[in-house]
């Protein structure tokens, strides 16, 4: 007869004692999608994240990439663990960006140059393809929200067929790029996915300015006539996050969050976003 299933905090605290020894320390860090540890063993320092094993094929991207010479915070070693994927990765030291002039314009060129390099990437098989199946708007409630997001993944659908398709980031929040003297890393691959690179540069948008389209546009293989379609692609990227938290809030997920009023204001924002 099969035990209850264990906890993430206690799975993490299993494994990072077997692959690291007795002295392993877990600090838990704050994630929407995942569980997340700091962790210590001596002078050395590790991430520790739990997840979906549909997020698998993201760390496949990440290791590339990082051995390219495009920091990523790769894997180091995973598991899965009742049905969790259990997932070692390198320790990436650096301050994260935020929103002044100069961090949107890193979030931008790194996020191009991490598109370039990409184009020469293998795709993993398991990675999503675009037109993405887990995309189902039906459940937002909201009439005019749900019409709106609709809408908006029509157009996108139809400007795909002559964009510029490859794999993706997934979520390219100033957060995920870390600055230090040994450049700028881009970490947190498990929203990666396959589809119009403009899906990337619309979610950067989204979480800096306009602005950031200069900066993608000194470094990535879009060209302006085809970034010159980023708008539809952001009120997209809105359906994305209206669906999103709608999601959450059905599924009373606070995975991340300090309570469901976080849910709700995402959704608000998504509102904002997509009626204005």
């Amino acid at each position: 007869m099969r035990g209850a299933a264990l906890t993430d905090e206690a799975i993490a605290a299993e494994v990072a004692r077997d692959w690291l020894g007795e002295d392993a320390r877990l600090t838990a860090l704050l994630a929407m999608n995942s569980s997340t540890w700091g962790v210590s063993s001596g002078a050395r320092r590790y991430v520790l994240k739990i997840a979906a094993p549909s997020d698998a094929p993201g760390l496949e991207v990440a290791a590339w990439l990082d051995g390219r010479g495009l920091r990523t915070g790769r894997p180091l070693r995973t598991t899965i663990r009742d049905d969790r994927l259990v997932a070692l990765l390198a320790f990436v030291e650096g301050r994260e960006l935020g929103g002044s002039d100069a961090d949107v314009g890193l979030v931008g060129e790194t996020l191009g140059r991490a598109h370039t390099l990409l184009l020469e990437a293998p795709v993993p098989d398991e990675l999503d393809r675009w037109p993405w199946p887990w995309l189902q708007p039906d459940v937002i409630e909201e009439a005019d929200l749900r019409q709106a997001a609709e809408d908006a993944i029509a157009t996108a659908e139809e400007l795909s067929r002559t964009a510029t398709h490859g794999i993706l980031h997934g979520d390219p929040a100033p957060e995920a790029f870390l600055a230090s003297d040994s450049g700028i890393a881009l970490i947190d691959w498990g929203a990666a996915g396959h589809g119009p690179l403009l899906y990337d540069v619309a979610s950067a948008w989204l979480y800096t300015d306009v602005s950031v389209l200069a900066a993608y546009a000194q470094t990535g293989p879009l060209t302006a006539e085809e970034l010159a379609r980023t708008p539809a692609f952001l009120a997209f990227r809105w359906a994305v996050q209206a669906w999103y938290f709608s999601r959450r809030r059905h599924d009373r997920d606070l995975t991340g969050l300090a309570s469901d009023a976080d849910n709700d204001q995402g959704l608000a924002d998504a509102r904002r976003g997509l009626l204005g």
